[in-house]
This record gives C-alpha cells, structure tokens and sequence, in this order.
C-alpha cells in the first residue's frame, strides 16, 4: 500500500469513488524512461525544445487540464517523435496517474518557507514553552532533535495532533489560548525546524494513497461524525492549509484519535484530492463541445474505429491521458485521412466533456 508522506501534501452515507493512488516518484522515473525529459524540462532538469513541465502547474491543476493540455500538445509531440524515430512507450492509466502527481509536486511547494518566520512561530504558538532544540526545558516534552516528523508538514501535524490533549492542558495551567496556525506557518515552521544543526535530514516525497485507504480511515476516526467528506470545501487549498486546518480545530474534540504518519497522510491524501477527482465540469457545456469540435463524426458511428462513448463508463482526464497515448497516434491519422483537423480543447471545456459523457447525456 502506498501512503502519503507529502511534502508540505490530504463519510457521510454517499461516497465518492474512490480516487487512484498516485506515486510522484514513480511519475519522475517514467518523465525519464518514456523519454520526456529529453524535450521537456521538470524541476528544472530536461530539454528545451518543448514546454516546462512543472510550470503549467497550479493549484487549479487537474487530471481534466492535464488531459487537454496534452491533447492540444499531442501532434506536435508525435511528429517531433516521428521525426527523431522514437515510439511512443506504453502508457497505462496508473502511469498516467503517477504523471499526474509528478506533476503536481514539481508546483506543490508554491508556498516557500522562511526559516526565521518559522523561528517566530516557534515562540509564538508555544511550541519553545514545552519544546527545545537539542534539549528540551519539560523532561517530558522530546525535544526537536527527536521528533523524527519533519521530512513534511503531513507529518508534523499529525505529530502535533497526537499531543495535542498535553499541549491543551499545558497551555490552560498558564490561560494560554489555543494558537493557530496558517499554511504559510506550516511551512515557516517546517523550514526553521528542518534547518537546525542537530535536527536530523530526511528526504521528502509526494504520494496519494489509495483512496479507499483514506476513505476507510475518515469513518474509523470519527471524522464522519461531524464532517460529511463531499461537502468538505479543500478546493485550491495547499496541504500545508489544510494540514494547518485541521491542527485549528484540534483543541474542539472530545474524543481525538490518534494517527500515526502513514495514517494522517492517507486521510488527507484522501480529502485533498476529492475535489480533483469529482470533477468539476457542466454537462450541458460538455454537449456542445462535443457538437462543436465534431466528435460525433467518428465517436458513435460504426465501422469508424473510434469507441463509442455512449457505451463506456465513467471516465477521468487520467484515463483519457492513458487512451490518448495509447491510441492517440492511430486517431490523428485517420482524422488527416478525412480531412479532419484535431481538436483542442480551451480550459474547463475537457473537464465539461468529460461531465458530460459520465452524465450519460449521449446516450
């Protein structure tokens, strides 16, 4: 099972389905096998001949922008491929996912951390009362040199979280208010933390556990108890906000489960991608994208070759990533023979075609 270490990354009675595991590590392994690197640059490394990668992310990203991204992109790609005699690699709809997370976390820390804001909020939320460096001025408070919570913010909160009954009670012997913190204190925190001399180094990574893991763990825990996980608003939130969320309301809870690292980062993996992967498209705009670029010439007609779209089930941007690599290729030969330009597709109209075929608005 993959879980969630993130770096700075996240029931009631109706579910959504359950969103795929994603493993950007592997999405940087497949940037270099499948030859990407060698026109595209990501994280900075890679070709100039093509766009950079890790650019066209923002919080915005999604699997439907990354599927018409690289639709608009694809028969420039293929040629260019064509050209310098190199076939297009196997691409299945786990690799594309793994794509996807690779890259988001090329854009994931858009929030950088200070070091000497993190300082400050050291002192200013009381960590320094309990908490010391090396040493720590409580015997019972391990000292940060110990933690072993710092290769991300997923697992400082969760850290943080599983004390929080200590800290509560600590800070009410000296009418101390519950401090919060925003995503940006997170980030501070981790900075200052992660940079002192006799604090440990460890590596961070990004990973998106298998969303029926978290899903499991929100009705475990006791998260559906007072949260319904479709109506939990985390849409163009960071982790480390949402991370610094759930830490806000930590002193609330009667009744406050534990987690251990890989926990923590599987449930939030889990409520942070719901909003990615319900989709956010309109049906009816997704009709007329449809009838605009003219899909129904080859969709739906038989002897065509094209997949009839009505017969299918739901679809995602990443199986549509995985299809149009898979057969991509074939498709725009077929559209030249027939006097057929390629569509492109400007923002939102993917995700609406894609609202639109899961509606069942063709059928």
């Amino acid at each position: 099972m993959r879980y969630v270490p993130l770096a700075l990354l996240l029931v009631g009675t109706s579910l959504y389905a359950a969103s795929p595991s994603m493993d950007a590590a592997h999405g940087r392994e497949l940037f270099q096998l499948r030859g990407c690197v060698e026109c595209h640059k990501l994280n900075g490394r890679g070709g100039s001949a093509a766009p950079d990668l890790g650019k066209i992310v923002d919080r915005g990203f999604t699997p439907a922008m990354l599927a018409a991204t690289m639709w608009n992109h694809a028969p420039v790609m293929w040629s260019s491929m064509r050209a310098r005699n190199v076939s297009p690699a196997p691409l299945s709809e786990q690799d594309a996912a793994d794509l996807f997370a690779a890259f988001y976390a090329a854009h994931y820390f858009d929030i950088p951390g200070d070091a000497a804001r993190g300082k400050a909020v050291f002192s200013r939320a009381a960590c320094a009362r309990c908490h010391g460096i090396e040493s720590s001025p409580v015997a019972a408070a391990p000292p940060v040199r110990n933690w072993n919570a710092l290769s991300d913010s997923v697992s400082l909160v969760a850290n943080m979280w599983n004390h929080a009954a200590r800290m509560k009670a600590e800070l009410e012997k000296d009418k101390i208010s519950w401090p919060k913190l925003t995503g940006a204190d997170v980030a501070d925190l981790l900075v200052y933390l992660r940079n002192q001399p006799a604090v440990p180094q460890s590596e961070t990574s990004f990973s998106i556990a298998p969303g029926d893991t978290g899903q499991k763990l929100f009705v475990d825990k006791g998260c559906g108890a007072c949260h319904i996980s479709n109506e939990l608003k985390t849409r163009n939130m960071s982790l480390d906000e949402l991370a610094a969320s759930l830490w806000n309301h930590a002193d609330r809870l009667k009744v406050r489960p534990e987690f251990d690292r890989g926990e923590m980062g599987a449930l939030l993996g889990y409520v942070w991608t719901l909003p990615y992967f319900q989709g956010s498209g309109n049906a009816a705009r997704g009709a007329k994208v449809f009838a605009d670029r003219h899909c129904g010439q080859c969709h739906g007609v038989a002897g065509s070759g094209a997949p009839d779209l009505a017969a299918r089930g739901e679809i995602d941007g990443i199986q549509i990533v995985s299809a149009l690599w898979r057969h991509g290729p074939a498709m725009l030969d077929q559209m030249k023979s027939r006097g057929i330009a390629w569509p492109e597709f400007r923002a939102g109209e993917m995700a609406d075609l894609i609202a639109w075929v899961n509606a069942g608005k063709n059928k």
